[in-house]
């Protein structure tokens, strides 16, 4: 498979904090590449690396083909970028910023015309074609900034929380797009839904504090949980004494605590009895479950963390 996103021990430092600490990353041609991570791990920045919107201060990137630092502009023509911020110009209706828009990549008038009123009736936002940005909810503005983004038509496409406080209908509407139109786009989406990941996520890169800690498809990361499950345990309720119990059991892994709701992670073949046989009475539900991408995640950060 052809690699259309190729970074190479990228750093990125504003003064003396590093926002990327080299990172390396490839992404396929024709793929959804989520990157996932904690506030302040480095998602956006890179995705404003690919972008050319920032330029890093050591490493090396090659975006089809085009070396990042000196063809920026040309590497621009080809991506449709969607910040978490409004970037609409205020003084213009929405009609008039998206043929803007058009018009600065070079798309003739006819062209343009169909092609905006073929996205708008797709995403159910003909009524608010003329209005100003102000004017319209926040889930019409991102449905807007959705469309500037791929009218162009990009090869590579950049999202940054394109769904976040949207409505389910919204979500379903970006999220069934991105899958039809899966291979005229290559797309690297930031996303804090671990969910909306799951389902349509190619490949998933964990960023924490500007480090690439893991890289792989949903089933290449869950292998690294192969010899793990989950016990979900809600507890009428808890003691002091629990924190040593589970420490000193040679079955459990790890867990972690939310009030009376206990997490815990175990060798595969241990049998959920043996873990609520420790607390007696007290449990009210015991729930195994194997690894999802959310637990992936958190034990990935913990791990870091650890690490330090």
């Amino acid at each position: 498979m052809a690699v259309s996103i190729t970074l190479r021990n990228i750093i990125k430092k504003y003064d003396e904090k590093s926002a990327l600490n080299n990172v390396t990353l490839g992404v396929e041609k024709g793929h959804i590449h989520a990157l996932i991570g904690t506030t302040g791990s480095g998602k956006s920045t890179l995705l404003r690396v690919i972008a050319t919107l920032c330029a890093p201060t050591l490493g090396s990137g090659y975006i089809n083909g085009l070396n990042l630092g000196a063809r920026q502009n040309q590497i621009r023509h080809q991506i449709g970028y969607m910040s978490q911020d409004s970037r609409f110009e205020q003084s213009l209706t929405l009609m008039e910023n998206l043929t803007l828009h058009g018009k600065l990549h070079g798309i003739a008038q006819a062209d343009l015309i169909n092609r905006i009123s073929g996205f708008v009736r797709r995403f159910e936002v003909s009524d608010s074609l003329h209005a100003f940005p102000r004017e319209v909810s926040f889930g019409t503005r991102r449905k807007m900034e959705f469309i500037r983004a791929v009218l162009h038509n990009p090869s590579i496409l950049l999202l940054d929380e394109p769904t976040a406080s949207l409505d389910q209908g919204c979500k379903e509407l970006m999220e069934a797009f991105l899958r039809e139109q899966k291979l005229r786009f290559t797309t690297v989406m930031v996303s804090s839904n671990l969910d909306q990941v799951e389902r349509i996520a190619d490949r998933i890169s964990i960023l924490d504090e500007g480090r690439l800690v893991a890289d792989g498809t949903l089933k290449e990361l869950k292998e690294t949980e192969r010899e793990n499950r989950i016990l979900d345990l809600i507890l009428s309720e808890t003691h002091e004494r629990d924190f040593n119990i589970l420490d000193a059991s040679p079955h459990v892994v790890s867990y972690t605590v939310q009030g009376n709701h206990y997490e815990i992670i175990t060798e595969v073949d241990i049998p959920p009895e043996k873990i609520t046989a420790l607390f007696h009475e007290r449990v009210v539900e015991a729930t195994p479950r194997l690894p999802a991408l959310s637990d992936i995640f958190k034990r990935m950060i913990r791990v870091e963390a650890m690490h330090e």
